[in-house]
């Protein structure tokens, strides 16, 4: 009468985790434990809004008519025409650098079921954005005084 094996605790224990369930295990880990990065305060106060508003194209052509003093006629044909163009170079793969909007750089493109998908970043310059705050007017440099 042979004896069967009798099994060892090591035989009993869980399976063994192979390397990619390690490395699995550790990017879970890391991504949980993961913190914002805080960054320095910049020289110019840019406010960062708790919620992300979206400006809608009639609200951008009253900023662009208030601050060109175009007629909105006319500031409406030209945005429409910088827009279209804007896309249209973007849709093509097109990386475009325009100082006071900055460089946009295209990530990647996507084609959807109703849509070209274009993602990508712009990166602004820490100059352009101090000079868009900066007053035209030497009456605003100076501050209204009435002699």
């Amino acid at each position: 009468m042979a004896k069967s094996p009798t099994k060892t605790p090591a035989d009993t224990s869980a399976p063994k985790k192979t390397a990619a369930t390690k490395t699995a295990v550790a990017k879970s880990a890391a991504a949980k434990a993961a913190k914002p990065t805080v960054v320095a305060a910049s020289a110019v106060d840019i406010p960062v809004p708790a919620v992300v508003t979206e400006l809608a194209k009639k609200d951008f052509l009253d900023r662009v008519t208030e601050t060109s003093g175009a007629k909105r006629g006319t500031a409406k044909k030209i945005v429409d025409a910088v827009l279209m163009e804007l896309g249209d170079a973007l849709q093509r793969g097109e990386n475009v650098n325009l100082p006071p909007l900055g460089k946009v750089s295209i990530n990647r493109l996507k084609e959807a079921p109703n849509a070209h998908v274009v993602i990508a970043k712009i990166r602004r310059s820490k100059l352009m954005v101090e000079a868009s705050k900066m007053p035209d007017t030497p009456s605003e440099v100076e501050g209204d005084t009435d002699d």
